[in-house]
Order: C-alpha cells, then sequence, then structure tokens
C-alpha cells in the first residue's frame, strides 16, 4: 500500500472523527442550554487544535458571518476561546483551551455567574416582596420553599468558592480525585 494513500485514509478518519465530535458537541451542549453553533465553532476549534479565522470557521461550519463573529464574541466573553494574531499578519485568528479541564472551569465559572447567581438573587427577591410578619399557610409555604431553593443555592456557592473559585482551589480538588495530575497545557496554536 502506498504510503499516499495511507495519508489519505487516515486524512479522511481524521476529518470524519473530527466532524462527528463538532456534531455532537453541538448536541450535547444545547441540551445544557447552550447555543449550538457556539458550542460547533469551540468544538472547532478544540479539535483541530489550530488557530482558525472567521473565514475558515464560516467555510468549516457553513454559518454567515455575523453568526460567527456573535458567538466567537461569545465564546471569548466565557474565556474559552481567545483571539489570536500571528506575528506581521493584519487577521485575526482564534483559537481554544486545550485543556479541557481549564475549558470545564471557565464554562462552570461562566454559567454560576449567568445563571446560578441571577437566580439566587431572584430568589432573594421575592423573599423581600413578603411581608416579614406573613402567617397565612400560603405565605409560609412560600417562605419555607424558597429559603430551602436559597439554602441549595448557598451551598453551591460554598462548594463553587471551595473547588472551583479559584485555580488553586480547583488544582486542589483535581488532586483529590484525580489519579494522575493534569499535564501541562498549552494555549498556543
Amino acid at each position: 500500500m502506498s504510503k499516499n494513500f495511507e495519508n489519505s485514509n487516515e486524512t479522511e478518519s481524521i476529518g470524519a472523527a473530527q466532524s462527528l465530535f463538532i456534531l455532537e458537541w453541538g448536541r450535547m451542549s444545547s441540551s445544557w442550554g447552550i447555543n449550538r453553533t457556539m458550542a460547533q465553532i469551540h468544538a472547532l476549534l478544540f479539535v483541530t487544535g489550530r488557530a482558525l479565522g472567521v473565514d475558515e470557521i464560516m467555510s468549516a461550519l457553513q454559518i454567515s458571518r455575523g453568526n460567527a463573529s456573535m458567538n466567537l464574541r461569545e465564546l471569548m466573553d466565557w474565556g474559552i476561546v481567545r483571539r489570536f494574531r500571528k506575528p506581521g499578519d493584519r487577521k485575526d485568528t482564534y483559537v481554544s483551551d486545550s485543556d479541557a479541564w481549564r475549558m470545564f472551569l471557565r464554562v462552570a465559572r461562566a454559567k454560576k455567574r449567568r445563571e446560578l447567581d441571577p437566580t439566587a438573587e431572584a430568589i432573594r427577591e421575592c423573599l423581600g416582596k413578603l411581608p416579614a410578619h406573613a402567617q397565612s399557610e400560603g405565605a409560609q409555604i412560600l417562605k419555607e420553599r424558597l429559603n430551602d431553593l436559597l439554602d441549595v443555592f448557598r451551598t453551591l456557592d460554598l462548594i463553587y468558592e471551595h473547588a472551583l473559585a479559584t485555580d488553586e482551589a480547583f488544582e486542589q480538588t483535581l488532586r483529590l480525585f484525580r489519579p494522575t495530575p493534569a499535564g501541562p497545557a498549552t494555549d498556543a496554536p
């Protein structure tokens, strides 16, 4: 078998595996409330391990420039993609963090900031609207259930502070549960 044929088969297999991962990452992420296209852009950058320009992303995923740009901004806001400009090049490219654990940590932090914190604040606001000395059964049930929910959010916040809030806390948490330490991560394309 010729070397070119072997390389061709390998390239096709890699492309098929990458495409499948991109589709599955988008499907899975949308079930977590994350925009499918945003997840697919992230998956593309993550599995290729290369810095890609907007045009390359648009072509690979068959999406519009506006859709690509909007989702890249969102991914940068989440901290899992960063803009990268090659020295001497005027064109922006984008690269994903290659460390899966650090990516998870950044997503968890973003989800907490965007979803858990505002929900806990809304529950506190609901409790604040109740009269302090309300005695009716409905008021007592509402107050008890909202306080129970708030207790869940306080506990999640304590877990977050202990395990995820800082890189050091996260590293300590990983050392507790992982049999081997994480290898060095690189962000370079």
